[in-house]
């Protein structure tokens, strides 16, 4: 009897070391997989720094080869559509009220890049007045009305006033004087309620008549710009990579077979890069261009 309580210990001996052998084993197999873990994951996060910084050193490798300009001035007769302190992208148009391609862009691409882009928060979109005093017959009359109507009455008044006259483009452009534009321009502003008389005035004063001219020779001579529309798309160079960079450029060149060329710049600190262009192209086209810019 008590040799076999013997035998009974010594193999409750046995398997209680066998036991506790067994969580000292797991205990080290689970210490070595984190400890690969680690290394493994350790490994991976310096895979992507490695890659981010390559990225990073490329696109810094590419501003440095374009040419320098100022991130151009948003004044105060510039409509703005969002908020340009609150996006890593703002577009610039320069746009002729009297220019038959500016009508087809607004009517046919923007409601577009209204919808998906501006409203939804991942662009700004700055309208800059370019009248082509010696191409477009009514470009001063009506550069200065409606940045009359916007400084008087603001931005919304501006916009549905806009609004109306590219709708209605054809109609007053057929008109075979500026009187008969103005007359227009005057009932419309009527049915919206307007003051015909203060506007009257501010555009008989020329009072932005050499804000608008100023700045447009700034912008020509600067950015080269001398058609309508043209398009400056400015974007922080912290939000985006080379190879993004590299995708906007590969839809740029597409426009050379249209006969189109287009330039890109940086600001003196780097950024912002700037994507410069011209026409009045399609929205599939900007979508091209604005999609890898705001991923």
């Amino acid at each position: 009897m008590e040799e076999n309580n013997n035998k009974e210990e010594k193999i409750n001996e046995k398997k209680g070391l066998s036991i506790q052998n067994a969580i000292i084993i797991g205990s080290i197999i689970i210490a070595i997989s984190v400890i690969i873990g680690a290394l493994m994951i350790s490994g991976s996060i310096s895979n992507i720094s490695i890659k981010t910084s390559s990225s990073s050193n490329q696109l810094n490798t590419y501003l440095q080869t374009l040419q320098q300009v100022p991130l151009p001035n948003i004044s105060n007769i510039d409509p703005v559509y969002g908020n340009p302190d609150s996006t890593n992208v703002i577009v610039y148009e320069y746009s002729d009220y009297a220019c038959p391609f500016c009508d087809l862009f607004y009517l046919q691409t923007f409601p577009q890049i209204l919808q998906n882009y501006i409203d939804t928060g991942k662009i700004s979109w700055v309208y800059k007045v370019f009248p082509l005093y010696t191409i477009h017959p009514y470009a001063n009359i009506t550069s200065q009305y409606l940045t009359c109507v916007y400084k008087i009455y603001g931005f919304n008044t501006w916009e549905e006033f806009a609004n109306w006259s590219w709708s209605n483009f054809q109609t007053w452009d057929s008109y075979s004087s500026q009187d008969q534009v103005y007359q227009a321009f005057n009932n419309e502003s009527q049915s919206l309620g307007l003051n015909v008389n203060q506007i009257d005035q501010c555009v008989n004063s020329m009072e932005y008549y050499n804000d608008i001219y100023n700045s447009e020779i700034n912008n020509e001579n600067t950015y080269g710009i001398d058609a309508t529309p043209s398009f400056i798309i400015a974007v922080k160079t912290s939000s985006i990579n080379y190879q993004q960079v590299q995708e906007v450029e590969s839809s740029l060149n597409s426009l050379r077979q249209y006969g189109l060329s287009y330039s890109v710049f940086t600001t003196p600190d780097e950024n912002y890069i700037m994507f410069e262009f011209a026409g009045a192209l399609p929205y599939s086209f900007f979508n091209q261009i604005l999609q890898p810019l705001t991923q």
